[in-house]
């Protein structure tokens, strides 16, 4: 199955957060159910760790708990202030539950490489602990201030501004807010 959300290689905090969209006006849920939910694994399993691959759709409460979190997290930051405590325990603990060290390893031609190895965690905690981990640096690291929610009427999505006038998580949604805008011009 295709996951028929947005998927717009943000970073994966960002991605999970835009599990909950809007089309035509309504709001949509991506992880509705465990079809869902693998729907959208796979379609950002690239970016996931090896070991989370293989994360069970059957856990889909853990991660919609965790997609709640980040939200909270990722909503405080844009509007700069403390997100709910609730919120910062589940992340933490997503996190935590998904220990790993850095490795080192020989690379081809006589390098080294290094690598994260993931221990003590079965690979839907992998997974629930990258998304967490992507939030907490998200919303810490130098490009905080680089978070954005689409300013288009009706998105509820969010994006990481990779220009500083960028106000819409997609061209599709830019043209709708110019279009929306010119209406309002020219129909008083």
């Amino acid at each position: 199955m295709t996951y028929p959300g947005p998927v717009r290689e943000q970073p994966l905090a960002i991605e999970l957060h835009n599990t909950l969209y809007a089309a035509d006006g309504e709001p949509l849920d991506g992880l509705a159910d465990e079809r869902g939910l693998r729907a959208w694994l796979g379609a950002v399993r690239g970016r996931l760790p090896a070991e989370a691959r293989g994360a069970d759709p059957r856990r889909l409460a853990d991660v919609r708990r965790l997609r709640d979190a980040v939200r909270e997290v990722l909503h405080a930051a844009t509007e700069q202030r403390p997100p709910r405590p609730s919120a910062v325990r589940a992340v933490n603990d997503a996190s935590r539950r998904c220990p790993s060290s850095p490795q080192l390893g020989a690379a081809r031609g006589g390098g080294m490489r290094a690598a994260i190895d993931h221990h003590g965690a079965d690979a839907t905690d992998i997974a629930l602990g990258a998304f967490a981990v992507d939030a907490i640096d998200l919303v810490t690291g130098a490009r905080r201030g680089d978070l954005g929610r689409c300013g288009a009427p009706g998105c509820v999505l969010m994006f990481l501004r990779d220009h500083p006038r960028r106000a819409w998580c997609s061209s599709a949604c830019g043209n709708r807010a110019r279009q929306a805008r010119h209406y309002r011009r020219t129909h008083p």
